[in-house]
């Protein structure tokens, strides 16, 4: 199954579901589950929980660090660098991504011509983005300069598997489908946010809680006012739209002005006003259960 089939899938399956939920239940508020992923814990190289979890220190950690040891990884396009990182007496994964280039390309269903960057930058700028609006979803990431190159460090997330290799499996079977596909939809909505054009199946980790992560984000960002894939999207999480209407766009520039050309700024917040408007007709198509507007 590609990942359009999969979207395509996921998203009739899902209309089905909220529709006979409303049927069923009528204009009930239902509690909803928290965006951020709830139970991962993060781990050292003998798989023992490391004594911090909270991004702050991981982020400490991520940045000062000693470089223990460096190999480089096989999957992916970008020659990215697995590391041993010690801090505090404590070993741990990271991942170094350097790769920096400008590119055009043909995309989306439009098949525009987009100039972009493939650049590890991003990679920080979408985990700053992901927890401003709560997500939680982009393991911790900083800037780094390790050896005279300049790159992006990430934590590395233990005991996930890639949902590619999972379907090749035949493993990918959540035993949540509901929760599974809110989790997609949450992916989708961030994708279209920061046009990210390279979203597969080899970049989404799944935890053994069946937490969906997202990592590679190195060509989004796209200097771009068009919101790929967008009819696609029919629903969206409360408090996600919540954080989408009440982010300001000043709370964004701050957030990521250090990591983002003045265009690239521009077009994301063109995005996200866009992806309101989108959100807000689904909204009043399903008054009976909507939003808070």
């Amino acid at each position: 199954m590609t990942l359009r089939q999969d979207r395509r899938a996921h998203g009739l399956v899902l209309s089905v579901v909220v529709v006979l939920l409303a049927v069923a239940l009528g204009p009930i508020e239902a509690a909803e589950p928290s965006l951020y992923p709830t139970g991962y814990i993060y781990l050292d190289t003998d798989g023992a929980p490391l004594p911090f979890q909270d991004h702050a220190t991981i982020r400490e950690a991520l940045r000062t660090g000693s470089v223990v040891e460096q190999e480089l990884m096989s999957r992916g396009v970008a020659h990215n660098i697995k590391l041993v990182l010690e801090y505090g007496g404590v070993r741990f994964h990271a991942v170094l991504r350097m790769v920096n280039v400008s590119e055009k390309e043909e995309t989306g269903s439009q098949r525009m011509v987009v100039k972009y960057r493939d650049s590890y930058i991003f990679e920080v700028a979408a985990y700053e983005l992901n927890e401003l609006l709560g997500i939680g979803r982009i393991p911790p990431a900083v800037r780094r300069t390790i050896g005279g190159h300049e790159g992006s460090v990430q934590i590395w997330m233990e005991e996930t598997t890639p949902e590619d290799l999972m379907l090749e499996k035949g493993e990918l079977d959540p035993p949540d489908r509901a929760d599974w596909w809110r989790q997609k939809t949450i992916m989708w909505i961030f994708d279209a946010l920061i046009a990210n054009t390279d979203r597969n199946q080899g970049n989404l980790l799944i935890d053994n809680d069946w937490n969906l992560w997202f990592i590679d984000q190195t060509r989004a960002f796209r200097e771009t006012s068009v919101l790929f894939d967008i009819n696609e999207i029919e629903t969206c999480e409360r408090r996600l739209w919540t954080a989408l209407k009440n982010t300001d766009k000043d709370m964004i520039r701050k957030r990521l002005e250090g990591y983002l050309t003045s265009k690239e700024l521009k077009k994301l917040l063109l995005r996200r006003d866009r992806l309101l408007k989108h959100i807000g007709k689904k909204i009043k198509r399903r008054s009976r259960f909507s939003f808070p507007q």
